[in-house]
């Protein structure tokens, strides 16, 4: 691994209270692998599937999603791929993604998705694609999606209310990464799952005036390159242990949040 290492980051968790986590398939090129080689794709779900592997080892409940992130697509492009070519080799990476859903490795397909930073309209348009793309194949083999999106608030939501609506997925097995406070009712409402960062100044205070029709996320990166980002995972659980001494939520919003929205999108029974 290329910081602390699953082992370590279970440990210091469950120390904190933890009792579930999701790991996340990275970039390529975070495990020095090569972008565009379908090889180095299976490589880097291996490794994800075997983080997940090691933490439940720790006495964490911990479940594998792996996809291609937008980014993979977008460097592609940048090093001179046609669309067409990029379109394919991101649908064989969601594809590969489904075969170890099937298979019982993995649990869910992402973070696929769209840019969140400017990309001409040609571009936005390919990825919506991938995204509908994504979302058939997920709906075809029982996985449950995370998304990578632009922070457009309820633009955002919606336009993924709309896709998720047109292909059929289940009710609540699509995430929204790094959602915002004001996504939340657009996005629940409508059996999509927003996901607020704890690391992002304020937002959750703002998110909790919605009520709790969210979950929370550390979105940390074990990159001793970028220490701490966002924050680490047992530093939400202390968080969330603060917000409820301190007052501001209580013990049955943090259930809501921690236990019935998990057990809502993965289908799994979390026991404290």
């Amino acid at each position: 691994m290329i910081g602390i290492g699953p082992k370590e980051l279970a440990r210091r968790f469950r120390r904190e209270g933890g009792v579930f986590i999701v790991i996340v398939a990275l970039l390529t090129w975070s495990l020095n692998l090569t972008p565009g080689d379908l090889e180095s794709v299976r490589k880097m779900y291996d490794v994800t599937i075997e983080s997940a592997r090691i933490i439940n080892e720790e006495g964490v409940r911990s479940v594998a999603v792996v996809g291609l992130h937008p980014a993979e697509g977008y460097e592609l492009l940048r090093r001179g791929w046609f669309m067409e070519e990029v379109k394919n080799f991101m649908m064989k990476g969601i594809d590969l993604a489904a075969e170890y859903v099937r298979d019982g490795k993995a649990m869910g397909i992402g973070e696929i998705g769209r840019p969140h930073w400017d990309v001409p309209p040609q571009v936005m348009d390919l990825f919506n694609e991938l995204i509908m793309y994504g979302l058939g194949v997920a709906k075809d083999v029982g996985a449950i999606v995370h998304l990578h999106l632009e922070r457009n608030g309820v633009t955002t939501a919606s336009s993924i209310v709309d896709m998720v609506r047109r292909v059929g997925n289940k009710p609540y097995s699509v995430v929204m990464h790094h959602a915002q406070p004001i996504a939340i009712d657009t996005a629940f409402t409508n059996n999509v799952m927003p996901s607020i960062p704890m690391g992002r100044k304020g937002e959750f205070e703002e998110a909790i005036k919605h009520g709790p029709g969210f979950v929370v996320e550390s979105d940390f990166i074990d990159d001793p390159k970028r220490p701490g980002a966002v924050i680490p995972p047992w530093t939400l659980v202390r968080k969330l242990r603060n917000y409820v001494s301190n007052g501001i939520i209580n013990e049955d919003f943090l259930h809501r949040l921690c236990v019935e929205n998990i057990e809502r999108i993965y289908g799994i029974e979390i026991t404290k």
